[in-house]
């Protein structure tokens, strides 16, 4: 007899009716106490026809997949004790409700019904509300009964709660605020990226910027934002849903490199951009043609390869992070693996394996919006560093392009010397004549040491123009323009070169405060590519090149002419191309003036101005006065 009555009081405990939702002057009622649950038997029917139906107050007894293709009912008794008539407003979130039928009786007559969801947003919400809103309006003692038939995704996880006009007002006041700025922040670093790309012209900007432009229009389908601006925003909510992932996938691919670092991992992604694609295009057609089951299909089959694509994602950037020593990898893995953690949550959540009562959806967008951010700081970063590896490059570049001429400048050192070793084998050998005939005098010894102390002098001033030329320290250094372009042209005077005229016409003292060294360098690319032009000249002898100099309050210009036929005017926009050149390959390497306007506009912080007619052809250095360092 007991175990009888234990077993009546477990069953009508189950299965009796929720108690009535009582409203007195409270402003927010939570509702899932209240609420009763049943099956809709198709997906025609209305309140009227379920006064026979059994009611359970455990929703999770109408999860099976069995019932995916019907809707399920919901049911809240409602009574106003308080000493007037009120007005409240059942909310729920947007989220993914595939359609939810709202109805309002009193009396056993409906007096209100509103249809909500993906496939039947409701236009006219109260105050034009981002949240699904339905109202009820409900006299002194009176009941009222209220009934949502709802379609949705693998389980009822819609929480209703119930609030006044005057809590609204105040919810979405702040609600709004903080929305506008998750949106704000997310407008900011699509403009300010899609700047980086007209500026650098790097493919993963343009990536990121069509990722973060259509998350975006996701999240404003999502939490409801669309209610406000678009009729009919359906198919563009689930198109955005699939078309974020695929610039996401693009980028990564990108970013990282995965087709040269990963290639197989590259493909598997290039698969996942095909599958993303194909769902667009399926999820689009099954809800235009109300296939409900398969559009619960996709769904689920969605967030399930989801799991695998995070995974996938996560798996190379730690790979790449703590293998492969990659810096930038570092960063994403760590980001990626925050996100990750609640983007798991909310796929355990839409699959219904799991329940959870935090606003994942919420801590998911604002994960998003700092992810957005680091991503942007990550991406400057990685201009830092190509910056660097490009100056290095240049840098070596530089250096590669002294190297080269190495057998040049050691026939110029052995020319430089060849006449001061012979001037002082001829003194030698004078001191030695006169002191076999006695006739070496004191003064004639002195005029011999002095003679030999100049040479050698020369000598040294000819190595250590030598040594300002290849030093590799890159300091800024004080020096005289006169004293530089006098120690350039001893470097260019070899026996090849004896025919060219170079006419220096000299100006009083300037000082510079520059790269001593690769000014050097960039005097002598100038002065040995106007001999060079001589040089095809066949009057080569009365060939003459013209260097001036003209002081400027901030900056002085160095100018190089020579009269050897000028530049066509078919390659003159090319000269500073690398590898470009009108020699033989076996003369010339085309990086000369490519490196002068390295040396020039990004080292010295100049500028440089080549113009060419018929005859004459004009290089002018235009180099500040005082270099920031």
């Amino acid at each position: 007899m007991l175990k009888l009555f234990l077993f009546f009081s477990l069953f009508f405990s189950h299965y009796s009716l929720a108690k009535t939702l009582n409203l007195n002057l409270s402003e927010i009622y939570e509702t899932n106490d209240y609420i009763e649950y049943t099956v809709a038997q198709n997906l025609n029917e209305t309140p009227n026809n379920l006064d026979n139906r059994i009611w359970k107050k455990n929703k999770k007894s109408f999860t099976s997949f069995k019932y995916a293709n019907n809707a399920y009912w919901a049911k809240i008794k409602v009574k106003n004790i308080a000493q007037k008539k009120q007005t409240y407003y059942f909310k729920a979130e947007n989220q993914f409700t595939y359609k939810i039928d709202y109805y309002l009786l009193k009396n056993k007559k409906i007096v209100s019904h509103i249809e909500d969801g993906v496939i039947s947003k409701n236009a006219n919400r109260a105050f034009n509300a981002t949240h699904m809103i339905f109202p009820i309006e409900i006299d002194l003692n009176s009941e009222a009964e209220v009934y949502f038939k709802i379609r949705n995704y693998n389980k009822i996880n819609i929480n209703f709660t119930l609030v006044t006009q005057e809590y609204l007002l105040d919810y979405y006041q702040l609600y709004n605020l903080i929305e506008g700025m998750f949106f704000g922040g997310m407008l900011l670093m699509l403009l300010y990226n899609l700047f980086l790309y007209f500026l650098l012209k790097i493919t993963a900007y343009l990536y990121y910027v069509a990722y973060v432009f259509w998350l975006s229009v996701y999240f404003i389908g999502l939490f409801g934002f669309s209610q406000r601006y678009f009729e009919s925003y359906t198919y563009i909510f689930y198109f955005s849903s699939g078309i974020f992932l695929i610039f996401l996938t693009l980028f990564v691919q990108s970013i990282l490199n995965l087709k040269n670092k990963l290639p197989k991992i590259n493909k598997i992604l290039n698969l996942f951009i095909l599958y993303f694609l194909i769902t667009i295009l399926l999820n689009i057609y099954a809800i235009e043609a109300n296939l409900f089951i398969y559009v619960q299909f996709l769904f689920n089959l969605f967030f399930v390869l989801i799991l695998i694509f995070v995974s996938i994602i996560i798996g190379s950037t730690y790979y790449l992070a703590y293998y492969k020593d990659d810096s930038i990898a570092k960063f994403y893995s760590i980001v990626w693996s925050i996100i990750s953690i609640i983007g798991l949550l909310l796929s355990f959540q839409y699959l219904n394996i799991v329940e959870i009562n935090i606003p994942s959806n919420y801590i998911f967008q604002f994960l998003v919006l700092i992810e957005v951010l680091l991503f942007s700081f990550i991406l400057a970063y990685k201009i830092n560093l190509l910056e660097k590896e490009k100056k290095e490059q240049e840098h070596l570049l530089v250096q590669q392009n002294k190297l080269a001429s190495m057998g040049e400048v050691i026939s110029m050192i052995a020319h430089q010397w060849r006449q001061p070793l012979s001037e002082i084998n001829g003194v030698i050998l004078n001191m030695d004549i006169d002191y076999q005939k006695k006739q070496l005098s004191s003064q004639k010894f002195i005029n011999y040491l002095d003679s030999m102390e100049q040479t050698t002098a020369y000598m040294s001033q000819t190595i250590n123009d030598f040594t300002d030329y290849f030093k590799h320290n890159k300091e800024v250094e004080k020096f005289t323009i006169a004293n530089l372009i006098e120690g350039t042209l001893n470097l260019v005077q070899s026996t090849k070169k004896e025919t060219i005229k170079i006419k220096y016409i000299k100006h009083p003292a300037i000082i510079l405060t520059a790269y001593r060294s690769e000014l050097i360098q960039a005097l002598l690319i100038v002065i040995n590519n106007a001999i060079d032009a001589c040089l095809l000249e066949e009057e080569c002898h009365n060939s003459e090149i013209i260097i001036a100099v003209e002081d400027r309050k901030k900056d002085i210009i160095i100018s190089v002419t020579d009269k050897a036929g000028g530049i066509s005017p078919d390659i003159i926009d090319k000269i500073y191309d690398p590898y470009f050149t009108t020699k033989h390959k076996s003369k010339g390497t085309g990086l000369g003036l490519y490196i002068l306007k390295m040396i020039i506009e990004e080292s010295m912080q100049g500028k440089i101005k080549i113009s060419s007619s018929k005859e004459i052809t004009e290089c002018k250095l235009f180099i500040p006065k005082n270099m920031i360092r």
